[in-house]
């Protein structure tokens, strides 16, 4: 039988950090390096979702910025997987029918090269002249059209969250956890055996009664922390016992203690050690 190498995919914080030189760009090329030769390396369409979206909702004199995160996302792999968005992941993985929506985002390589291209985030809006074999072409990239899709989302979960805090129902088995994320999908009850699902989305469980817990404080800001909706959508990926998720945010292993795919979750510095050993992935 043949063994495939592990996936591995980065957090949006690990490109941030690499950008602006809180790792030092011996200790990324290195891994880098590492992850081109050992790995199947993979891009998840959150990391590059969210690394647009600062793009195209942050002011225009940060493009280059912006840009150099993206060349890093890149750097590993120009050819990398990218996952599916979960849903659709999810269905893939536990051999499920459910319809993909033609207009949802199915090359952000290609997108992601052509912001590349471009010379400012006007050019991307307003369009732009390809350059080489491609000078005959315009590119125009609706950047802002992806900013509101983003931020509508972050809405929805917000207000679903506030209901149910209000409500008081944050708390949940695993099988009943299983059981309503299968109902969101649109699954036949019975069609899978939701202890199953549990425990292969064992790590987002974890990361989500986590968040429930911190939210039962009057404290506790769903809108400051709507990051978390996209960190716990991030673990659903670890369903496939083949992945590898490279994180330098501690609540991701503070929060999935529980889970057996704990393991399965690295800090960037981890990585290092194993390239400057050259030790296995998994």
């Amino acid at each position: 039988m043949i063994s495939l190498p592990p996936k591995v995919f980065f957090d949006t914080q690990v490109i941030i950090d690499a950008e602006r030189g809180s790792i030092p760009s011996d200790d990324w090329s290195r891994v880098a390096s590492y992850l081109r030769n050992t790995t199947r390396y993979c891009i998840s369409p959150l990391t590059a979702g969210e690394l647009i979206y600062a793009l195209a909702n942050g002011d225009s004199r940060y493009f280059k910025q912006h840009q150099r995160r993206l060349r890093i996302l890149l750097s590993p792999g120009e050819n990398a997987e990218v996952f599916d968005f979960i849903t659709y992941f999810f269905a893939a993985q536990f051999g499920l029918s459910i319809s993909r929506p033609d207009h949802l985002e199915d090359d952000f390589l290609g997108t992601i090269n052509l912001i590349l291209e471009a010379s400012s985030k006007d050019a991307l809006l307003q369009g732009f002249r390809r350059s080489g074999e491609n000078a005959h072409q315009t590119a125009r990239v609706r950047i802002d059209r992806f900013a509101n899709e983003h931020f509508q989302t972050m809405q929805k979960y917000v207000e679903f969250m506030e209901s149910r805090k209000q409500a008081g129902t944050l708390e949940a088995l695993p099988r009943e956890w299983a059981s309503l994320l299968l109902k969101l999908y649109g699954v036949p009850e019975g069609d899978l055996d939701p202890l199953e699902i549990a425990e292969r989305l064992s790590a987002t469980y974890e990361f989500e009664m986590a968040v429930n817990n911190l939210m039962k404080s009057d404290k506790f800001s769903v809108t400051k922390n709507k990051s978390d909706h996209l960190d716990g959508q991030q673990l659903c990926y670890l369903c496939d016992p083949s992945v590898v998720f490279v994180t330098n945010d501690s609540d991701f292993k503070n929060r999935t203690k529980k889970s057996r795919q704990s393991s399965r979750i690295k800090s960037f510095s981890e990585i290092v050690a194993l390239a400057t050993a050259k030790s296995p992935l998994m």
